[in-house]
């Protein structure tokens, strides 16, 4: 986690240019995905046009976290069709990157990256 760069309203940097950490923010899914494939150590190569999921193009920040997570098997996404979702012709379902994540989501992300198969 790198944090964001000082120097933004209410940041002002310290001597030393340190990052803020922002602790009491929310994480997207999409930030959420960066973190737990980081510190699960997965740096699985993609391929470039790789696109697993509908809204999460290569081009997305966080396409190859999600990516990767994807390939584990640690996230599933939902089925496309719903409001605003429509279908491609792949059927590939959305993963939402950008929407703010609950702690049932982070929690069931986390379980299957660390605890694989676990069913508590």
């Amino acid at each position: 986690i790198s944090g964001y760069d000082c120097g933004g309203q209410g940041e002002p940097c310290d001597p030393q240019r340190r990052p803020y950490f922002r602790s009491g923010r929310s994480s997207t899914r999409g930030q959420i995905s960066k973190i737990v494939s980081t510190a699960a150590s997965y740096n699985d190569p993609i391929p470039g046009a790789q696109q697993s999921f509908a809204d999460v193009p290569p081009t997305q920040p966080f396409w190859v976290y999600i990516e990767r997570l994807y390939l584990h098997g640690a996230i599933s996404g939902y089925d496309c069709g719903g409001q605003g979702e429509p279908c491609d012709p792949q059927r590939r379902p959305y993963f939402r990157p950008g929407n703010t994540t609950t702690r049932g989501q982070v929690s069931k992300i986390v379980a299957n990256t660390f605890f694989p198969g676990c069913n508590p």
